[in-house]
């Protein structure tokens, strides 16, 4: 086709389509425009006032809620709103800064990151995306992100693939009776259109409409606060009372993996977390034994993306403060932190010499809005003092008393609703903080291998992946209180070392 202006012929531009629409159906368009948003905004530390913010999910939200509400369920409006987000980023300006300087992080625009979604959304489908290759490496290289994290990461909302798998694993009757379920509810029912008509048979019938129906439930859950990444107890509700209504043994497992699964904290596709590991070398011997047994511990068999700070100073640790709060890193659902150095009970002594209290340099690191409703695994490989656990040769029996009584305590009374919130979170919550000695204690280690702690807590996380954390540091704390130290410079006789852990973790962090 050509167009003639002033006498000169030309070629008129052919459209670029991103997507074949013609081949996608009806329950991947469903699929695809679920995946592309979060719910609940506050998860990211973004105003939820923002009403900017809130649209998109609302609108897909909505989108669900016509294609139910059509008589002949009609799935016009998804591919509509697809269409148009597609092409918006297909053709907004990108703007381009200096890569690695604090302009560039500024730059970093909620389509630029939408993008990228979009391109790894379609990949998790197996959506064949086109033509958005040049604008998505630019803004990867805007983002920083490095090599490995382009191989490994997936920038999707983790929250998202949870509720995907488990509209998967449900069957199209048992969508409708979990809706059932949720209309019947007093507190859930005034969120929902209860007037729908969504029989088994017209799901069965009609392709995409179980994951139309199943989203529109999420999406409307989350956003009038009833659910979030951390606060799925509405929804393992709902699942349990589904799962007393089943004679089916088959489906009574299904429904407990479900339930199971939302114990935990929702994982990625790929990449687990980042892994930073501050560890200080000088007059330290063994360290360097130390970081290789966590950079293949956490990189190699856990799958951790591991960063290592030698030597850190106190303008490292502020540096980090800064870097982690870059845009990038809220695409890893979890975080640990390892400091290996010398140290007391309440400070820990960098490579400079400035000693900087425990309390802050944890404080510090946990409030970190990227990180925010997701596990903070703090390890403390220091000392904290000089005195050591002596085991003596005479054995004898522990007299032990119970104290207490639980006269005038009130029993449990079930909380309201009004007393309730979801979406406040203390930033000290979802955290683990592992300590390689009791307070005022030592810290053992090897002269060429290394603390001990650190060896043993990298082959215990090795050797049971999958496990809750808290099981495995039960299991450090056993094998750790084992062993008999001898250190004739420090103490005579044999002494023993005991770590330890303190949690607010909310869900079941389990080893990737």
């Amino acid at each position: 086709m050509e167009d003639e202006r002033d006498g000169n012929v030309f070629p008129r531009r052919r459209k670029m389509e991103v997507l074949e629409w013609n081949s996608l159906t009806s329950a991947v368009q469903v699929k695809l425009l679920f995946l592309l948003d979060i719910g609940d905004v506050t998860s990211h530390g973004i105003d939820h006032q923002d009403d900017l913010l809130i649209s998109a999910p609302t609108e897909a939200r909505d989108a669900f809620l016509s294609v139910l509400q059509d008589k002949h369920h009609r799935f016009v409006c998804v591919t509509d709103i697809l269409k148009v987000r597609v092409k918006h980023l297909q053709e907004y300006p990108f703007i381009s800064m200096a890569p690695g300087t604090q302009a560039a992080d500024w730059s970093v625009r909620k389509n630029d990151e939408d993008l990228l979604t979009l391109v790894h959304v379609c990949r998790h489908l197996g959506i064949d995306c086109r033509h958005l290759e040049e604008k998505t490496r630019n803004v990867q290289k805007k983002l920083s992100l490095t090599e490995e994290e382009i191989e490994r990461n997936s920038l999707i909302y983790a929250e998202n693939l949870r509720m995907l798998r488990l509209c998967d694993s449900l069957t199209v009757r048992q969508v409708t009776q979990l809706f059932g379920l949720t209309v019947e509810n007093k507190v859930l029912n005034d969120l929902l259109d209860t007037r729908l008509e969504v029989s088994a048979d017209k799901l069965e019938q009609t392709e995409g409409l179980k994951e139309t129906l199943f989203f529109y439930l999420i999406r409307t859950l989350e956003l009038n606060n009833k659910l979030n990444r951390i606060y799925t107890n509405k929804m393992e509700a709902l699942l349990e009372k589904l799962q007393s209504q089943t004679d089916s043994e088959a489906e009574k497992l299904v429904l407990s993996e479900a339930i199971s699964s939302l114990n935990d904290y929702p994982v990625g596709e790929r990449s687990p977390g980042y892994c930073v590991v501050f560890c200080v070398i000088r007059d330290r011997e063994g360290a360097r034994a130390e970081i290789e047994k966590v950079k293949h511990a956490f990189g190699k068999s856990l799958g951790y993306t591991v960063e290592v700070v030698e030597n850190p100073n106190k303008e490292k640790i502020e540096e980090w403060l800064r870097l982690l709060r870059k845009p990038k890193y809220k695409y890893y659902e979890s975080i640990v932190y390892w400091f290996m150095s010398h140290g007391s009970e309440e400070k820990v002594e960098l490579a400079d010499g400035y000693r900087i209290e425990r309390k802050l340099i944890i404080q510090a690191f946990s409030k970190l809005d990227n990180f925010r409703k997701k596990p903070k695994i703090f390890f403390m490989a220091p000392c904290q003092g000089n005195s050591v656990i002596h085991v003596e040769r005479k054995i004898s029996g522990l007299l032990v008393a119970l104290d207490g009584s639980n006269e005038g305590i009130a029993p449990y009374s079930e909380v309201t609703e009004d007393q309730q919130n979801i979406t406040a979170v203390y930033y000290q919550m979802d955290r683990l903080v592992a300590s390689a000695t009791l307070p005022q204690h030592y810290a053992f280690r090897l002269p060429d291998g290394g603390s001990i702690y650190v060896d043993t807590v990298c082959r215990l996380m090795e050797e049971h992946r999958g496990h809750n954390i808290t099981q495995v540091l039960e299991r450090v704390n056993n094998t750790m209180h084992q062993i008999l130290f001898t250190c004739k410079k420090k103490f005579s006789g044999e002494a023993k070392q005991a770590c330890c852990y303190e949690s607010t973790l909310q869900k079941t962090f389990r080893v990737p």
